[in-house]
């Protein structure tokens, strides 16, 4: 039996291996293969494309690279043409994934499609869903608000819980006291991403660094090579950590950082986080019409309240971070219900097993359970 995966992202790369490993161990000898990361590779997904290739964010990024993506997902279609494999799995990255499955379908490939971390349809153009239901056999959503929407407009779901709940357990971990001067600054995984972060986030460490903090920025593993090199560079002179992300944050008694999966990662390990989102103005504005939560980070949208505070384009400068850090640092009984908050959120995860679940689902359609 064959698999084809394709992840882009860091985070989408670490859902595949799992996937992968749960489908090796239900079925010895299957084979997977596709593009991917570093985990991917690791987890015995023979990655033929680079998940570097869709480490991109917001309308202009995209634009900017159509050709190029264009030309990729030809080239994909053509091997899944002559390959054949009995599923496709496909994770997040909708603005490549949505054009790839259509073209795969219209090729007429009658294979099993799965998508793994479908995108947000909850949050922004859920008229997407219509396209999930119509070309993908199964969705595998992360979270239970996404399952019962996805479920409640008739695309296929399933959920159990999130594979979180195994890595980090039931309880967070807690900094040591000396441990508590420590800032975790988390500029990206993408490199527009960390483009605009960077400044504001350098600015922050200076003044953190002046209040007797200690903040050391992470160089996601994730990136590339050369874009590790360009980071380092452009650090020079500020404490770093090439750590993962989840390593540096479990040793600080505070995040900053880009929105996205490091905020589910601080939640599970009970870290107030403050989370900061800036895109190109084509972006801003695509946000603006057509997003429909007052929650971008998920820990938010999990506890049904701002528990992380969100600074968003202009809001994202130095004088806001240290305005939202010293009120989190300043009051205790502030820190108190933000940590209840968390622990809310948190029993919104599910069950253990979520790899499990994934592969006994997708093999059970594939008629091999």
């Amino acid at each position: 039996m064959k698999i084809f995966f394709s992840a882009g992202e860091a985070s989408g790369d670490h859902l595949a291996a799992l996937l992968a490993k749960a489908l090796q161990e239900g079925v010895p000898g299957i084979e997977c293969w596709g593009m991917g990361g570093p985990e991917s590779r690791t987890a015995g997904i023979r990655t033929e494309w680079p998940s570097e290739a869709l480490h991109l964010m917001g309308i202009c990024d995209v634009a900017l690279s159509i050709p190029r993506l264009w030309g990729l997902k030809n080239e994909i279609c053509l091997r899944i043409a002559q390959e054949q494999p009995e599923a496709l799995v496909v994770v997040d990255s909708p603005d490549f994934h949505f054009p790839l499955l259509a073209q795969v379908r219209r090729s007429g490939y009658r294979g099993m499609i799965v998508y793994l971390s479908p995108p947000q349809v909850w949050a922004w153009r859920s008229g997407r869903t219509d396209f999930l239901k119509s070309v993908c056999d199964l969705c595998l959503p992360l979270f239970d608000f996404e399952h019962e929407f996805l479920s409640g407009r008739g695309v296929a779901s399933a959920w159990v819980g999130h594979p979180f709940v195994d890595e980090f357990g039931k309880t967070g971990l807690q900094a040591e006291p000396e441990a508590r001067r420590l800032v975790a600054l988390l500029p990206g995984s993408r490199p527009g991403e960390i483009r605009r972060l960077l400044p504001v986030l350098k600015e922050t460490a200076q003044h953190l660094s002046a209040r007797g903090f200690e903040p050391v920025f992470s160089i996601a593993p994730g990136l590339g090579e050369k874009d590790r090199e360009w980071l380092a560079s452009a650090l020079k002179g500020y404490s770093t950590s090439t750590e993962t992300g989840r390593s540096l944050m479990g040793r600080a008694g505070c995040v900053i950082g880009a929105s996205g999966t490091a905020a589910v990662e601080a939640m599970m390990l009970d870290r107030f986080m403050i989370v900061l989102y800036r895109v190109s103005l084509s972006s801003e504005i695509a946000f603006r019409l057509l997003v429909k939560t007052p929650f971008i980070s998920i820990p938010n949208r999990l506890a049904g309240k701002q528990v992380y505070p969100e600074l968003v384009q202009k809001r994202a400068r130095a004088s806001e971070i240290l305005d939202s850090f010293s009120a989190y640092q300043n009051d205790g009984e502030r820190r108190r219900t933000v940590h209840e908050a968390l622990a809310r959120a948190r029993s919104r995860m599910g069950k253990p097993g979520a790899p499990a679940f994934w592969a006994y689902s997708v093999l059970s359609r594939a008629g091999l359970r």
